[in-house]
């Protein structure tokens, strides 16, 4: 699918540098086109202020862009926008629900999840982790025997940050909900291109972060299914969630502000929005089949350098946009800063935040290429022509 326009126009990132760089690691992060720079910019040049806070023009303008992407995001997942709670990122997101759900007590969870929705489950009473295979297929049988046995919470990644692999949340959710437990959906991964719709899946809580979909960093949402919003309790006390305050006592807003203490990452919440109306004028079709025939192209690529063992679905299965891979008789670490340094191509190296994977699969520490709309065929082609010269150190 040819592209109506080179998007990596867009991104300074890419021109900003003596010599213009490949950028292969968008799974971790993001690079941010210019109208979110645009946006970061208008806020502390021209509308730096507190908001919800105050009856100036600055205030109200600050406000009104603010409260413009939590809209978004209700659209953009198909929810209402009293559902969509702010954050500082996904993290912040899923430890709202282990420690703002009173009753939590046990949890599903499983082996290929990111630490952030791994480690918060694991002080509960029970926090069952449930298998995947090196495709990254999940042990449904193991799932349905520990929902039978009594959770309370599934929380579970949209798909694998190591092996692309994405879960069958059409399959998932009624499954979980069949036994009477909660879903939580990892949606960090796939938000910017796969959006799954909440209230079409029936979903009860989703996370995502804003970098990690072309905005800044320190930003991110819950999704909150409004029959959870008394069952869930703030994490957080202080100002802003609070209605009023007595010398003894205290009431809280309403959902979503109730779950939002204190002063929010202002600049970076509208600088998400302009993310989100960036990814809009694209479209997610379209986003998603330009990522899907350039995961191919990585993959095909990488199959053809000796040494190179890719990790995740075989070929013909679905998988994300990205790759990780060892090669034979190299440390990732030494291959990734190869790249970096003799070509300005930028990769992830190690466990990616999910270490109880590697072990169990006995996976070394892997080298990651993911990808965005500023990628194209030529990145792909650079990365693999300096990763074929570095895998014959290793096979030498």
């Amino acid at each position: 699918m040819e592209l109506d326009h080179d998007y990596s126009d867009d991104f300074p990132a890419l021109s900003s540098r003596p010599k213009p760089m490949v950028y292969l690691d968008s799974a971790a992060t993001t690079l941010k086109p210019n109208t979110v720079v645009d946006a970061v910019r208008w806020f502390l040049e021209n509308g730096t202020s507190s908001v919800h806070r105050a009856f100036h023009t600055r205030s109200i303008d600050a406000t009104d862009r603010f409260e413009g992407t939590r809209e978004r995001l209700a659209r953009w997942f198909g929810a209402d926008t009293d559902e969509i709670v702010l954050t500082h990122g996904t993290t912040e997101a899923i430890n709202l629900v282990r420690h703002g759900w009173q009753g939590l007590r046990r949890v599903a969870t499983t082996l290929m999840e990111h630490h952030s929705n791994f480690v918060p489950w694991m002080d509960l009473e029970r926090c069952d982790v449930i298998h995947v295979d090196s495709t990254g297929t999940l042990d449904w049988e193991g799932l349905e025997h520990s929902l039978k046995t009594g959770i309370d919470l599934v929380a579970v990644t949209q798909m694998s940050n190591v092996l692309a692999a994405a879960v069958d949340l059409e399959r998932l959710v009624p499954l979980v909900h069949r036994y009477g437990a909660r879903v939580l959906i990892d949606a960090a991964q796939t938000a910017s291109h796969d959006p799954p719709n909440v209230r079409n899946l029936g979903i009860d809580f989703l996370a995502c972060s804003g970098h990690k979909m072309l905005g800044p960093s320190g930003c991110g949402a819950l999704y909150v299914k409004r029959e959870l919003h008394e069952e869930l309790k703030p994490m957080l006390l202080g100002g802003h969630m609070v209605d009023h305050v007595f010398p003894d006592s205290w009431t809280i807003q309403k959902a979503p502000q109730r779950y939002e203490a204190g002063t929010p990452p202002i600049e970076s919440v509208i600088g998400w929005g302009a993310a989100i109306d960036y990814l809009q004028q694209i479209g997610t079709a379209t986003l998603k089949q330009h990522l899907s025939e350039l995961s191919s192209y990585l993959i095909d690529r990488l199959e053809s350098v000796p040494g190179v063992k890719i990790v995740g679905p075989s070929r013909g299965q679905s998988r994300g946009p990205l790759a990780s891979f060892s090669v034979e008789g190299l440390e990732a670490s030494a291959i990734a800063r190869i790249l970096a340094q003799r070509d300005e191509v930028f990769v992830r190296a190690g466990f990616h935040c999910a270490q109880p994977l590697h072990q169990t699969l006995g996976l070394r520490p892997s080298v990651r290429a993911s990808l965005q709309i500023y990628n194209t065929r030529a990145d792909i082609d650079r990365f693999a022509k300096i990763l074929g010269s570095v895998a014959k150190l290793g096979v030498m």
